[in-house]
Parts: C-alpha cells; structure tokens; sequence
C-alpha cells in the first residue's frame, strides 16, 4: 500500500491523529464523490432516456446490493438494505415464529442485545452469557445452548473491546439444537475479510459507517438462502404489499431479501456506499486486513510493553485493542483538544478503546501514547509539524 497516497484522500488526517474507528469511520474523499453523483442527479433531473429517477435509484440499489453480496461472500437476493445494525436484528427477532419456553442466548456485553418486546411478549427466555478476564468461553456459550434456544446472537469483533468469536465453532454449536446463529457485523466489515458462507451464520447485520467507510443512516441485513422463506417481514411497503387488490404494487421476488426492505431506502446512501466498496475492492480485503492487524499487534504490544493492563486479550488479532485505564472520559476528552480521537469509557470498567485502520500509522499510535502519557504525567503536548 502506498500510505502516504492513501492519507491524501482523507482530509482530516491532516489536523488529526484518529484512531476512532471502531465509533465512526472516516470518509476518503471518493465517497463524497458518490454523495454528489446523487446530488446532481437528482438537481439537474439527470435521467437516462425515458426513466423514471426512482427506477435509476432502484437499479443502483440492485448494483450496489450485488457488491454488498460479493463482498461478504453471499449472493445478492441474500442481501437487503435496511437503516441501521439493530433494524436488521429487529428483523430477524420479528420475523421468526415464537412460543413460550423458547430461549436466545447472548454475551453479556452485545452492543444490540436479544430483549425485545417482541421476545418479552412471547414469553422467551433471555440467556446472557458471562464476560471473563475480556473474553467470552466458547464452553461457557454451548452450555447456555439447548434444545429449545432459537436464536444465538454475537458480534464478529465486540465492540467494546475487540474479541473475536470463531464464527464457524458458534455456528455448529447453534446447529446442533437446530438453533440459528445471528451476527452483528459492523465492527469487521470493512477491516476483516467476512465471509458467511464459510462461517455458516444464518442471518448478519452490518452498518457502514465505520470500517466500512461508508454511510451512517443505510445498513444491510444477510439472511441465508435456506432462511428466506421461515422469515416473515415485519411490516409492510410498496415493496411488499400483502394488498392484491386495484392499484396494487407489482410484487418484489418473495424469494429474495429485499422483501424487508419494505420502501423507499437510503439511496444517497447507496451512491456513497458503491464508492466506499470500489475503494475497499481496489486496495483488496486482504492487504486491509493484514494492514489492520499489523497495526493493531504493534499498538498492543506498546500498550503492554508499558505495563498498562490490558482489557484486550493476548492474540484477539482484532482491530480493536481497548486497555484499563483511570479517568478515562476525561483523558479522551483532553486528548480531543490536542486533535487526538480514542475512546474513553467508564462502562464495563474504565478504559480507553483505540481502534487503527488501513490508513493510519504507527507513528500514529506513538504519537496517542506520547500524548497519554503527558497527559498523565502533567507534561505539555508536543508540537505539531
């Protein structure tokens, strides 16, 4: 990777040294691009032929699902656009059959956790899984699962700090009750190769507004080809109108996942989320990933070196790496004003969450942790060249 070409097309690297993105993403200047093709489109009436400029945005929503689909490793009528990682899961839960007596079985530290209305109403039990020592015991997962469990839910990369399930192993576990297995994604797409026909996941949903690098707002849900008919649409749209009477929509493929996508969808979303992937694609998810870990690994290993204790396991190779620390809000906040992004958080104990992407650097993270440590120390900040 050409780095230095890389941060040019990123405009805040210039004042900031972000390492943030496990809470919003930053934007390479070709996304807006997408951003104003939409824009243009739309002020200046830019149809093809005799199109209307719905049917435009719907035929690049088919494009982009199709990208979407490609990039995770699912084919395209597995895939629908909804409006944020928790419509996706909300889709999912609403969707399925429920009876009293029923479970679901999550950590305890879901960033969207499985206590629904839906699943309070029906009666289903709420299973949380416990948290030890930054991780979760996979023993300690398949002993919450049985027979009567119909939903097992985790996150790819957790968010608060970056553990890793092997989504494969979850998978066989759920299986084997004849459970299913639902995904939040949004903390790997984008810095982790995802593939889900190799994990075996049943349903994933996934925002793109962070590693992603694309849209806040637009979002996307995978539902397995062997799930599409169990899985009911909540609620009802141009799309897929139950109403077969005059004046009636022409039906979408009920085969295909974009029956949960109801209506009208985020579509200046969808003009910026093509860029976001073409630019993903172009560097190839593989060197992303590799470039993510090694930056990951050294921030780990300067965080341990300087004997702070670590919130992030030994070998997670995640993007995220989060480590005890005291007053750590504040220390965040002070580090914002010397034009340096983390996350500080009192919750599941005080600690700093730092989260490197593709285009960062390890003078990057000597630079947060020089700062840190003058912070802690009373010592002024460096200048900036």
């Amino acid at each position: 990777m050409d780095i230095e070409r890389i941060r040019a097309d990123f405009p805040a690297l210039r004042e900031w040294t972000y390492l943030d993105t496990s809470f919003v993403g930053l934007y390479p200047r070709q996304v807006r691009e997408g951003y104003d093709m939409f824009l243009d489109t739309w002020m200046n009436f830019g149809v093809e032929g005799t199109k209307t400029i719905l049917t435009q945005w719907v035929e690049k929503a088919s494009e982009v699902r199709g990208m979407v689909a490609d990039f995770i490793g699912a084919r395209r009528h597995e895939v629908a656009f909804t409006t944020c990682t928790g419509s996706g899961i909300n889709i999912v839960v609403n969707g399925l059959e429920w009876a009293r007596g029923d479970n679901v079985v999550f950590p305890e530290f879901e960033h969207n956790p499985l206590d629904t209305a839906t699943l309070r109403r029906h009666g289903v039990e709420r299973r949380t899984v416990g948290v030890s020592n930054g991780r979760v015991e996979t023993a300690d997962l398949e002993g919450a699962v049985d027979d009567r469990t119909r939903l097992v839910q985790v996150s790819q990369v957790g968010y608060v700090n970056g553990f890793r399930f092997d989504l494969r192993e979850v998978a066989d576990i759920a299986h084997v009750h004849g459970a299913k297995v639902l995904v939040d994604a949004t903390q790997a797409v984008g810095a982790l190769e995802v593939d889900v026909k190799r994990d075996g996941v049943d349903y994933v949903s996934a925002a793109p507004y962070k590693y992603l690098m694309g849209p806040a707002g637009l979002a996307f849900l995978y539902v397995s080809s062997e799930n599409l008919d169990e899985l009911v649409p909540d609620r009802v749209g141009w799309k897929n109108q139950l109403w077969s009477g005059e004046s009636a929509e022409e039906l979408h493929d009920p085969g295909s996942a974009e029956k949960f996508e109801y209506g009208t969808i985020h579509f200046q979303g969808i003009y910026g989320l093509e860029r976001s992937l073409e630019y993903l694609n172009g560097l190839g998810m593989e060197a992303v990933e590799r470039r993510v870990l090694e930056l990951s690994g050294y921030l780990w290993s300067r965080v341990a070196d300087s004997g702070r204790r670590m919130y992030t396991t030994e070998g997670t190779r995640s993007p995220i790496v989060s480590f005890y620390q005291q007053d750590a809000v504040e220390l965040a906040s002070k580090l914002m004003e010397q034009r340096v992004k983390v996350t500080g958080r009192e919750a599941h104990g005080g600690h700093i969450r730092v989260s490197p992407h593709f285009y960062n650097t390890k003078a990057d993270i000597d630079s947060f942790l020089e700062r840190l440590e003058g912070l802690e120390k009373g010592v002024p900040p460096p200048q900036r060249y």
